[in-house]
Parts: structure tokens; C-alpha cells; sequence
């Protein structure tokens, strides 16, 4: 077994399970009783692998385990359970347990565990020296964001991502990074079998293959990596585990789009970083205009690159008794991109068809249509070669 005693420790109450994986190793296997006991020695550094015994496969022991995970990313950690349900590999899953295999323990078991394991980190390790090397060929990550919630930030971005998606040879990915109160899957009627949650527990094998079997695709040929299903997961998934995943998705598609939370936070700051654009949505109201000042003055601050900011100005016809120069004179910088206010907007977040399909000759649906061509830096090829670039 390519596994000695010094890097593998079996974790588990029960005697008898012990006794089990000790005659496995002639009796000079490392064990522990609990979690405590193996962050612990998980200390050492020497640790590869992990296995659990039947006492942990159970969901309301899977919290304490989700620590072995978030101390060594990269630790093999196993449950061996009596029976393997959907459930308990669900929830295995969202703690970031790498397997769950159905006792007994065998060396077998062990071994064919091992060999996924290094094949999936072999993997990783080819698709990141693959990116280095293709560096130039990158997809464009654009995040769109608004300091305040209601401007339209999730309209827009579904709206920009169905419209980029139509472009002849064009790949594009929605992320949706409001990680407690995503509604980019509720917007586009989507039902996702798996999210953000699931990829953020296999980092550690994390490749494009793997990344695309988690993606929801839309009909438009838009795919989405949805936000968890419960505001509970959001802890499932760290800031650089989320700037991880967008990196291999900015390795498969021409274009990576997110939608945020309205929330200066250090995963939103961090998104703007490897961003290459961003836009943001501003509303035709006194508080949007005051925290887009805030947030672009926060900025400055922090010597962030501003020049990567286009403003997007939502709800360009309100009554609202402000004017497009005054609104660029508080916020020092020019509107890229208008989008009017219009009731089929409403209609279409209740169909869950975005409005460039479900009213593609409105006004509305033309702002959007403005957004992506911001975007793309040229006028749409997908409709009919009319060109609605604002020239400056």
C-alpha cells in the first residue's frame, strides 16, 4: 500500500471499526477518536488521508468533519459508511469529504481511493499549467455589481449573458456570486441539480470536465454555476475557493459573468481584482447615485484601477428629476449604457424569460443590447447588423 502509518489516520469511536483498519496495517496504524483529536495531528503536516469511521456518517456529524477540509484543502478524507444514500453523499459533499465508500474498509477500498485522487490532482495541475501557458487565450471575466440592492444588477447581468451567448462562437458562463440571495436560477426559470456548494467541496479535483458537470445550461446556450439553495451554504464556499473556480471557468468560456451582492465585502473586492471589467448598475435614484459615489470613492482609495468600471444607468427614463450630466459629475465618470424603465421587465422575471427574448423590439430589451455591445467593444452580430454602439 503506497500509504504508510505516518500519513494516514483513521478517525472513529467505535472499537471494533478500529480494530478493523489497524489489522489492515499490521497494527501500526495511527488512529483517533475525535475531530479535536485529528486537527490535531493534522499538525504534523504529514497527513495525506483520513478515514472515517461509520460514527461520522451521519449529516449532524458532518459539521465537525467540514474542519479537516478547511484546515488541508488538499487531505484525502473518506467516510466509510453502512449504507451510502443520496443523502449522506449530499451532505458528505457540502463538507468536503473526497468519498464515500460502504463498509467494509478494505485495502482495496483505500487504494482505488488514492489513485482518483492523485489522477484528479494530476488533472488540476495540467489545466492550470495549460492556462499559464495560454494565458492570452483567457475568457473576460465581467462582474456586475450595484451598491445598492433593486437596481436591476441580476436583470442585467441574465439579460447581457442570454445576448453575449447568441454571438456566433461565443461560450459564456453566468456565476452567481450573491452567495445567501442569488436569484439568477429564479430570473431564467431554471432548476439546478448542483451549485456553487458543489464545486467549492472539490477543489481539490477541480478541472473542466468536473466544473462542466455542475453548470446548469439555459436554452440560449448560456450556462450557469448557480448560487448555493440555502443562505446557510454560503459558508460552505471561501473567497479564494470561489476566485478558483472562476478561474478555470475563465479557462472553458470567452466570457465569465457574475453577478454580486450589493455588499462592499472582501469576496466582492476580491472579484473586482481578477476582473477585467465591471459594470456597474446604477438606478435613477438619490440612494443608488449616493452609494455608487461611496463605493467608486472606496475605490480610488484602495488605488483600484477605475478605468475598468463602465457605468450602467437603469431606469434612464424615471421621472426622477435627475439629469444623466449630474449623475456623471457626482460619480466622475461617463454613463456607458442606457436602460430604460419598462413593465415588460417585471413580466418577464415572472415568466423567467429574459426580456431580449420575451420582448426582444422593446426599448428595454435595445438598452441591453447597448450593455453587451459595452461589452464586446462592437456592435452585436446577432442583430441583423444594426448597431446601437454610443459613439463618443
Amino acid at each position: 500500500m503506497s500509504l504508510t502509518e505516518n500519513n494516514l489516520l483513521v478517525v472513529d469511536e467505535n472499537d471494533e471499526f478500529i480494530d478493523q483498519a489497524k489489522r489492515l496495517f499490521d497494527g501500526r496504524l495511527p488512529t483517533a477518536r475525535t475531530i479535536n483529536d485529528a486537527l490535531a495531528a493534522m499538525e504534523s503536516g504529514q497527513l495525506r488521508m483520513v478515514i472515517l469511521g461509520p460514527s461520522f456518517a451521519r449529516e449532524e456529524a458532518l459539521g465537525g468533519v467540514k474542519q479537516l477540509r478547511l484546515q488541508d484543502p488538499t487531505l484525502i478524507s473518506l467516510i466509510v459508511a453502512e449504507s451510502v444514500t443520496a443523502n449522506l453523499l449530499r451532505a458528505a459533499m457540502r463538507a468536503g469529504v473526497s468519498d464515500v465508500i460502504e463498509a467494509p474498509l478494505t485495502e482495496e477500498k483505500i487504494e482505488q481511493a488514492i489513485t482518483q485522487f492523485s489522477s484528479d490532482m494530476l488533472k488540476l495541475r495540467s489545466a492550470a499549467e495549460a492556462r499559464a501557458e495560454g494565458a492570452s487565450d483567457r475568457g473576460r471575466v465581467i462582474t456586475v455589481m450595484s451598491a445598492k440592492g433593486g437596481s436591476g444588477k441580476t436583470v442585467t447581468a441574465t439579460n447581457l449573458g442570454v445576448l453575449l451567448a447568441r454571438e456566433p462562437g461565443t461560450k459564456v458562463c453566468l456565476v452567481d456570486a450573491d452567495l445567501q440571495f442569488g436569484d439568477v436560477c429564479l430570473v431564467l426559470q431554471l432548476e439546478p441539480k448542483f451549485t456553487v456548494v458543489n464545486a467549492a467541496a472539490e477543489l481539490h479535483r477541480l478541472d473542466q470536465q468536473l466544473i462542466d458537470s455542475l453548470l446548469t445550461p439555459h436554452p440560449s446556450g448560456l450556462k450557469v454555476l448557480a448560487a448555493p439553495l440555502e443562505p446557510a451554504f454560503a459558508d460552505d464556499i471561501t473567497t479564494a475557493g470561489l476566485l478558483q473556480i472562476v478561474e478555470v471557468l475563465r479557462s472553458m468560456f470567452d466570457y465569465v459573468i457574475i453577478d454580486t451582492a450589493s455588499m462592499m465585502d472582501e469576496l466582492l473586492l476580491s472579484l473586482l481584482e481578477t476582473s477585467d471589467q465591471i459594470l456597474m448598475v446604477v438606478d435613477m435614484d438619490l440612494p443608488s447615485v449616493k452609494n455608487a459615489k461611496l463605493a467608486l470613492e472606496t475605490l480610488r482609495l484602495l488605488k483600484f484601477p477605475t478605468n475598468k468600471v463602465s457605468l450602467v444607468l437603469n431606469r434612464s427614463n424615471a421621472k426622477a428629476r435627475l439629469d444623466d450630466r449630474e449623475i456623471e459629475g457626482a460619480l466622475k465618470s461617463e454613463i456607458q449604457a442606457r436602460i430604460p424603465s419598462d413593465g415588460s421587465v417585471a413580466a418577464s422575471v415572472n415568466e423567467g424569460r429574459p426580456v431580449v427574448e420575451s420582448a426582444p423590439k422593446s426599448k428595454v430589451a435595445k438598452g441591453f443590447e447597448e450593455v453587451a455591445e459595452v461589452v464586446l467593444g462592437r456592435p452585436l452580430e446577432s442583430t441583423s447588423g444594426r448597431s446601437r454602439m454610443r459613439r463618443k
